[in-house]
């Protein structure tokens, strides 16, 4: 039996919010995609390939990382990850080691799917030499406060910021010390604005572990 007007409308209907919610889940997959080839690339050392992730034409990219500042635009980002986290000062010295992985997150994505907020949670351990024959090793947690922005049909970093819980050495823990190490005490640490929220574990006070996941689009 032939369709009718009113079940052929019913069915285009049906159609086109499957397409929109297919399309949600593959913006959904791509930002995961994203988040997920940042932390590999860190890890591997492959860190001047760290800004080719960030928004190349959307005005109003910055980056913030624990207490380094606010690093604006992707010429000051590149700067960042080629000079103050500098592949082969870090990587590629012996002993080294760096993983910061995410997890759990909460992504909200817009109606349009252009625009884009995500939380991650992020358990990392690192060690590095600290003088001859001498090591530090770190334990570490903290979140990715990220927004995304869809430029040329890709995904990419807008608004970046990681903020730190605790890097504490492993010998001693977040509770005696929280905070082993500072990207502001780094003097190739340039930012182009200060640093707008730091606040690590402490035992002296009631901790709030901001932000909180991200509120859904009103669109």
């Amino acid at each position: 039996m032939p369709m009718t007007l009113k079940e052929l409308e019913a069915e285009v209907k049906a159609l086109k919010r499957q397409a929109a919610e297919n399309a949600r889940a593959k913006d959904y997959l791509e930002i995961w995609k994203l988040q997920s080839l940042y932390s590999h690339l860190y890890h591997v050392g492959r860190n001047s390939e760290v800004p080719s992730l960030f928004a190349q034409k959307t005005p109003g990219t910055i980056m913030e990382i624990e207490d380094s500042g606010v690093y604006e635009g992707i010429k000051s980002i590149t700067y960042f990850w080629n000079k103050v986290f500098d592949a082969d000062r870090m990587h590629r010295t012996q002993g080294f080691l760096a993983v910061h992985m995410t997890c759990n997150p909460v992504i909200e994505i817009n109606r349009k799917g252009t625009s884009a907020k995500g939380l991650w949670h992020s358990h990392g351990v690192c060690s590095f030499a600290a003088n001859a024959g001498v090591f530090k090793q770190f334990l570490c947690l903290g979140k990715y406060d990220i927004e995304y922005v869809k430029e040329d049909e890709r995904w990419k970093f807008w608004k970046f910021a990681y903020r730190l819980t605790y890097m504490c050495p492993y010998e001693k823990g977040w509770v005696e010390e929280p905070v082993a190490a500072s990207i502001a005490g780094n003097p190739l640490n340039r930012p182009d604005k200060p640093t707008t929220y730091h606040m690590p574990y402490s035992r002296y006070r009631i901790n709030v572990f901001q932000p909180s996941p991200p509120e859904p689009y009103k669109d």
